[in-house]
């Protein structure tokens, strides 16, 4: 590839980004590269000159400032719509301007999504198209943006059915953070972002995977806690319909919870709270009335439990994840350079492939149109060369005609050389029946 790309810098970004079959699969150099994480081919100058190329010159620099404007203007009128207008709807009248504009929008993207993976899906063999669908529910921006459609559709039957303001306003929420978090995808492209990305990326991971370890002790200071505070407490699960959000077990997790980041809750753990009126210890109240709290009942043993679990979460556990942050830093900032490429391979090809939101509904319907009046004109030529040409096929008029036509897309160098391939290919061919005629 780099004596290639020395002799020709052109061809060899043509060849690039030329489709070949190869095993039954239609696919381009640069895209099998990228498909089984070849770093360092995405990361070579001939492609970032090929992408350079999509991303000034071709469809995708045309869209990419329009994307972002849109961007901006459905987070403005979705903050809008949280802040001011989430209330019950009775009548299409009751819905707002920002509330439409955020349906419109998301309607949008939600065919957008689904055009481009099914385009994605359908191409190449069997086994090509379950990986191409692996790999996109494997995508985060891509999962990112397929729960963002469940949760606001969660939340638009919600509102529908009139399941109450709290929980629309708390999905309508979730999914104004998701959309938040979409946004940075359109920064990956420079490079300066899509380091910060790429490292919080990494970070993230090793926080998810560190938190198992937080969660064990974490439960562990919790029981410890509970059994000692309230000896023999059997209202695990509280009674006369309370709600989830009673339920004992997060009283058993929060303590040491918030005691990772400094709220000791000291005067909890003495029993210092009893005398605010919040408590009792008569066991009928505290399981008859879920807002009763049951009152601490102290003893020794809660504050050496305590001591216990604060020094070892507040100060090894803490560390231990500093430094694996300190670690991740470093590895992100040695492939710095490479891994930035190799994202920014995805992105590119990616609003290369996107119209932009929400015109895009207007454009695909153009498409369908230009489609079927494109089928239409081929179907009377294909009428007119049969009636000229009695002998050959539809089927084999289609396949020349197909192969024409992809020859008419190469270049004169690669005519010549696909010419000589397959003349050898044809001779071989020849050579191999005359061999077993012959037997």
């Amino acid at each position: 590839m780099n004596s290639l790309y020395e002799d020709d810098a052109t061809r060899c970004m043509s060849l690039m980004n030329t489709e070949s079959r190869i095993w039954g699969i239609r696919v381009a150099p640069v895209e099998c590269a990228f498909d089984n994480r070849m770093v360092d081919v995405i990361g070579h100058p001939c492609v970032q000159r090929l992408l350079n190329r999509v991303w000034y010159n071709n469809t995708a620099s045309m869209w990419r400032d329009w994307l972002k404007l849109f961007m901006l203007g459905i987070l403005g009128a979705y903050s809008a719509f949280l802040l001011s207008n989430v209330k019950g709807v009775k009548a299409f009248s009751d819905i707002g301007l920002y509330e439409l504009l955020l349906y419109f929008w998301i309607t949008a993207d939600w065919i957008e999504e689904i055009i481009r993976n099914i385009m994605i899906t359908v191409r190449g063999r069997q086994s090509r198209k379950w990986f191409r669908l692996k790999s996109y529910l494997t995508n985060f921006w891509n999962a990112l943006a397929l729960l963002l459609y469940t949760v606001l559709v969660s939340a638009v039957l919600v509102r529908i059915f009139d399941g109450g303001q709290r929980m629309e306003i708390r999905l309508y929420s979730l999914g104004l953070f998701i959309i938040y978090m979409r946004f940075f995808h359109s920064f990956m492209v420079h490079k300066y972002f899509g380091l910060k990305l790429i490292m919080i990326g990494k970070m993230l991971s090793e926080l998810l995977q560190f938190s198992w370890i937080l969660i064990i002790f974490i439960v562990c200071a919790g029981v410890m806690y509970h059994s000692n505070m309230y000896p023999n407490h059997r209202d695990m699960w509280p009674k006369y319909g309370a709600d989830i959000e009673n339920w004992r077990i997060w009283k058993i997790l929060s303590l040491p919870y918030w005691q990772l980041y400094g709220e000791m809750s000291l005067d909890v753990l003495n029993g210092e709270t009893n005398s605010n009126g919040t408590c009792t210890f008569i066991e009928s109240e505290w399981e008859s009335n879920p807002d009763m709290e049951r009152c601490v009942e102290y003893d020794w043993a809660i504050m050496v439990v305590a001591a216990m679990y604060m020094l070892i979460s507040n100060l090894l556990l803490f560390n231990l994840i500093i430094a694996l942050f300190s670690y991740r830093f470093e590895e992100v900032q040695n492939n710095s350079d490479r891994l930035w490429k190799y994202g920014r391979y995805a992105i590119i090809t990616d609003y290369s492939t996107r119209s932009p939101v929400p015109f895009n509904m207007f454009v695909h319907v153009f498409k369908v149109l230009v489609h079927v009046f494109q089928c239409m004109v081929n179907c009377c030529k294909r009428k007119q060369q049969n009636c000229k040409t009695g002998n050959s096929t539809p089927q084999e008029q289609k396949h020349v005609s197909r192969k024409c036509i992809d020859a008419c897309s190469f270049e004169t160098e690669t005519l010549e050389t696909l010419q000589e391939k397959y003349a050898t290919i044809r001779l071989y061919s020849e050579i191999t029946m005359n061999s077993k005629h012959s037997h």
